[in-house]
């Protein structure tokens, strides 16, 4: 199956080679995760599979067109409430004019703001626990489908969106974002703003972020979500192959929790990673308050 698949893919890029161009990459972990949820035994292993498709091409007149399709076979359980396959895709095209992404990308709130979290981790400890936000806002309020344009301005861009309810009962998420990046003196600077609303409930978000010479990290960031607010911070520190960040955040309506992640950069897309997450309720991840993995990352 497996020379099936990259035999299809080399024809179908062989065939396009003087208009588009089709990738195939893959990601893959290995390791185990434990936690204290109830019904479940302290330690696990884990592995997960995820092949993306990145195809893209130009017309004649420099437009700019392409597609993702990912595909990601998840095998924890515990985290999915079982086994199967995940599809994802999305459809852009981009030109003078700017660019328009269309499918399940992200709402123009989330892509004007940076999270807080630095990293990567098996089962995401660090990046679930009972005080972790990723400024998803109200993406996936109907079906998933997002129309997002975007332009960039020199350091600065903007972007507004929409998602639709094929219904036609609900009103359509409607979100407009800012962000921008600058240097000083080496030290790489980011800021966004974010808004969405359907209608009825109007969620607000500000994120900052610094990456210093010497290696120090430093992330903010903070949310209206209408009936609640969240804000959560973010120290790391890279120095070689080695990367470690811990971080906090933190609801208006009493959860909160804290994360560490530490990763180490083996060479050849192998990346060692670990990850704990701790908080006073259930972590986003389904292994209970207190979580944690070990494994391998393994880039294609």
């Amino acid at each position: 199956m497996k020379k099936l698949l990259l035999a299809s893919t080399a024809l179908i890029g062989f065939a396009g080679a003087a208009a588009a161009e089709v990738k195939l990459s893959g990601y893959a972990e290995i390791g185990v995760k434990g936690g204290n949820a109830v019904g479940m035994s302290d330690l696990q292993f884990h592995n997960d599979i995820d092949v993306t498709f990145n195809l893209s091409g130009e017309s004649d007149n420099g437009l700019s067109f392409g597609a993702t399709i990912d595909l990601d076979e998840v095998n924890a359980s515990a985290e999915v409430g079982g086994s199967g396959t995940v599809n994802k895709s999305s459809v852009w095209v981009s030109g003078s004019f700017g660019k328009v992404t269309l499918g399940d990308t992200d709402g123009a709130f989330d892509w004007a703001l940076a999270e807080v979290y630095m990293g990567t981790s098996l089962t995401d400890d660090h990046s679930t626990h009972a005080g972790a936000y990723w400024f998803t806002g109200l993406d996936g309020t109907y079906d998933g489908q997002v129309m997002r344009y975007e332009y960039s301005f020199g350091d600065f861009a903007a972007a507004v969106s929409a998602e639709m309810d094929d219904t036609g009962v609900g009103d359509p998420v409607l979100g407009i974002g800012v962000k921008w990046n600058g240097d000083f003196s080496g030290t790489a600077v980011n800021a966004g703003l974010g808004y969405q609303s359907d209608g009825t409930t109007d969620v607000i978000g500000v994120s900052a972020g610094a990456d210093m010479s010497n290696g120090i990290s430093i992330k903010a960031g903070y949310a209206d979500l209408d009936v609640d607010t969240w804000w959560g911070l973010g120290l790391g520190y890279t120095t070689g192959a080695l990367m470690a960040q811990v971080n906090y955040g933190e609801y208006d309506s009493g959860n909160n929790g804290w994360g560490l992640v530490v990763n180490y950069d083996l060479g050849g897309g192998a990346v060692a990673m670990l990850g704990y997450g701790s908080g006073n309720a259930p972590s986003g991840n389904g292994l209970g308050d207190d979580t944690f993995s070990a494994g391998l990352g393994l880039s294609f």
